[in-house]
């Protein structure tokens, strides 16, 4: 299981690997259009919902060590890292099939 210590508002958040179950809820809660199919999300609703209130209320469904306080105590840039180091710890994999597709990608777009 692989997992990262992020500082967050002077607080030591350990951000762990989920199961695939846990990702599924995790992805129902934010997207219950979805119905834990990520295939499902509708991007525009989250576009729709694009706010303060989305960070207060979603951010403690994937860190439940967060409070809305610490959200408001804290900088972009911490929620950022937040963000960064679950989708590290849960799709390292993904990510790492996916930056040598798009560099494939790239190789075979015309150039100007």
């Amino acid at each position: 299981m692989r997992d990262k210590t992020i500082k967050f508002v002077g607080k030591e958040i350990r951000v762990e690997e989920k199961r695939i179950g846990d990702l599924e809820k995790i992805v129902t809660e934010f997207f219950p259009g979805s119905k834990g199919n990520i295939n499902k999300i509708d991007i525009g609703s989250i576009l729709e919902q694009a706010g303060f209130d989305l960070l207060y209320k979603k951010l403690p469904v994937i860190f439940p060590d967060i409070t809305e306080s610490d959200i408001k105590n804290s900088y972009m840039s911490e929620i950022e890292e937040l963000v960064e180091a679950f989708i590290d710890v849960n799709f390292f994999g993904i990510k790492r099939l996916v930056k040598p597709l798009l560099g494939l990608v790239q190789v075979g777009l015309p150039q100007k």
